[in-house]
């Protein structure tokens, strides 16, 4: 029995790249850090905006509805991301869920939105005019591989206090948005209005199949976003999981920190871990000795040798990849 929502991103790639730069890999004081950390919060905020909304869309029937959580397909050679696609026999479904605080001000001239927070506002992205570029991807999509169906879309505020507002005469873009407490109203009237079956149970599990078959989760080079270079910026070494000091030293088959005297035999794990995230998804001997400041090749084998990687090629030339890529 498939779940009711399923889960085509977990904690996003995005997120625990941005988390190695700002636990260790990036150094506090660099110029570059205090934008990591905001994206970072920003990115984590979302996350737990689209998580909140597992509790509502979860009362929704599972013998009539597919949902898809982060679901990221191509067309027309780019890529486009769902926040959650929900689909049914008559209808899909694509909502941009944010989780933005304060006041949003949907304003008619220049079809802008302002936030306002901390006696701040700001102009930000339109999420109506997000949610509907996102479904007419996916009606161009559905189209090319011969899937006819009716495709609306919502922006759902996930933020029980932010406050929402609209100049008078917004009505085509107010009747696309809602608070996630009131998203089953708007999934009510969807059913009312789509009676006709488009597809039928089997034409639903084939669709599900090539939604999943052709789902690619994002992986974006976040050095590249923040002009880093591996070798300048980022720190190398074993961070301390206690104090976080870095580089720990090797000494007898242990790390040690030379700050809180922690011992550790694992601790170059989440290093080499960070390298896969940051770096590049493989890694070889010298690099990994480089990477964790080792300079004995025996212990370069031992340790690659302990975390029972996936290779290729000879001893000499071995390359070892991360587990999630192999």
């Amino acid at each position: 029995m498939m779940s009711l929502i399923e889960e085509c991103s977990n904690i996003s790639l995005r997120i625990q790249k941005l988390e190695a730069l700002i636990n260790g890999r990036l150094a506090y004081l660099h110029p570059i850090w205090p934008e990591v950390m905001n994206e970072y919060k920003r990115r984590l905020a979302g996350q737990r905006g689209e998580k909140s909304m597992y509790f509502h869309l979860s009362m929704l029937s599972e013998s009539k509805y597919q949902i898809y959580h982060g679901i990221r397909l191509l067309y027309r050679g780019f890529y486009f991301q769902i926040d959650f696609l929900v689909l049914c026999g008559a209808f899909a479904l694509v909502l941009e869920v944010k989780n933005r605080s304060g006041e949003l001000e949907f304003e008619k001239e220049f079809n802008q939105v302002t936030c306002k927070k901390n006696g701040q506002k700001e102009r930000i992205n339109n999420p109506v005019s997000q949610a509907k570029l996102q479904a007419r991807k996916l009606r161009g999509w559905l189209r090319d591989h011969n899937i006819e169906l009716p495709v609306h879309y919502l922006f759902v505020n996930s933020n029980e206090k932010t406050i929402i507002l609209s100049d008078p005469g917004n009505e085509h873009i107010t009747r696309h948005i809602c608070n996630s407490e009131t998203l089953l109203e708007k999934m009510d009237q969807l059913e009312h209005f789509h009676k006709e079956e488009k597809l039928d149970a089997k034409e639903l599990r084939k669709l599900r199949r090539l939604l999943l078959s052709r789902h690619t989760p994002e992986n974006p080079d976040i050095l590249k976003q923040f002009h880093l270079s591996p070798k300048e910026d980022i720190l190398p070494g074993v961070i301390c999981p206690t104090c976080r000091f870095l580089p720990m030293n090797y000494h007898y088959g242990s790390w040690c920190c030379p700050k809180c005297n922690l011992k550790s035999k694992t601790a170059h794990i989440p290093a080499i871990n960070d390298h896969f995230l940051l770096i590049k998804p493989s890694i070889t001997s010298a690099e990994l000795r480089a990477f964790l400041l080792v300079s004995s090749p025996s212990v370069g084998g031992k340790i690659l040798a302990s975390m029972n990687l996936p290779f290729s090629g000879t001893f000499r030339n071995r390359v070892y990849f991360s587990k999630k890529k192999k």
